[in-house]
């Protein structure tokens, strides 16, 4: 499964301490564990004083590709995204199609820019609720279906928060009459980590209930559970913890909205029904 960390500051800054500054920041997650390499994509998305997010995209290993990682990590904004991709295959799709750049996260666009950690097996399903939505879909990636159900959700409800609890409760409602396909699953999904972003507010739902394997390069932390901590004129979101300071879990279910406002970060949280 993936790996996402994401940090919004009151000031544009760079994240090249959580990105790739330390034994276990993301660029470190991406080739720590042989038999669990992040290597099918990378990207990191970045938000300027106007419009949407600029985003660096690349189909290959993180850990292969070093030098364009720093220097995609080293650019200053209020809010950071960043991606690394273990592709999820609910489609059986050849190997081969499940990579390139229009699979690789973050997604974006509207002003957004969007990362998810998990796989939402009922992909068909909620792509045939897109309506308009649906046409903007380029790839096979699960992921990019969810993404634009998010959008979706934003553009009906305006908030970031409500935009990502929508979708899943549409998830939720969507499997009630299609789990009998399924058979054998419990659940639509195996993990709805999503972070989403504007550049002004950074909303992270924390939802991944049943993985038992512990964290890449924390082994008491339990796998799916978001790391967050606040500091100084910052809020940092994480897979894992990306370095060695203290960091705080988030719940299963819980969703978190930090905003930027009077030149201050602002963190807020609240519990979605499941």
């Amino acid at each position: 499964m993936c790996r996402i960390t994401a940090a919004i500051s009151a000031r544009p800054a760079g994240a090249r301490d959580l990105l790739c500054g330390g034994p276990k920041s993301l660029l470190a997650q991406a080739g720590a564990v042989r038999g669990r390499f992040q290597d099918d994509g990378w990207g990191i998305a970045r938000f300027g004083a106007r419009g949407g997010p600029a985003v660096t995209l690349s189909p290959r290993p993180a850990r292969l590709e070093r030098a364009a990682f720093e220097k995609a990590a080293s650019g200053a904004s209020r809010v950071v995204l960043a991606h690394l991709r273990d592709a999820s295959n609910p489609g059986k799709l050849p190997r081969r199609r499940l990579l390139g750049r229009e699979n690789t996260q973050p997604f974006s666009g509207e002003g957004l820019a969007f990362a998810h950690n998990g796989t939402l097996f009922i992909r068909d399903e909620v792509r045939s609720l897109l309506g308009g939505y649906a046409a903007r879909v380029r790839g096979v990636n699960d992921s990019e279906v969810l993404f634009w159900q998010v959008v979706k959700m934003r553009d009906a409800y305006g908030s970031l928060g409500t935009a990502l609890e929508m979708a899943l409760d549409e998830i939720r409602t969507v499997w009630v009459s299609c789990r009998a396909k399924y058979p054998g699953l419990e659940a639509p999904y195996r993990g709805l980590n999503m972070f989403l972003s504007d550049g002004r507010e950074l909303a992270v739902l924390c939802h991944a209930p049943g993985w038992k394997k512990t964290a890449l390069l924390t082994p008491a932390w339990r796998f799916g559970t978001i790391a967050w901590r606040t500091e100084k004129g910052r809020a940092v979101f994480s897979s894992e913890p990306a370095d060695g300071g203290p960091w705080r879990r988030m719940k299963d279910g819980e969703l978190a909205c930090a905003r930027l406002s009077g030149g201050k970060v602002e963190v807020s949280f609240r519990k979605v029904k499941l």
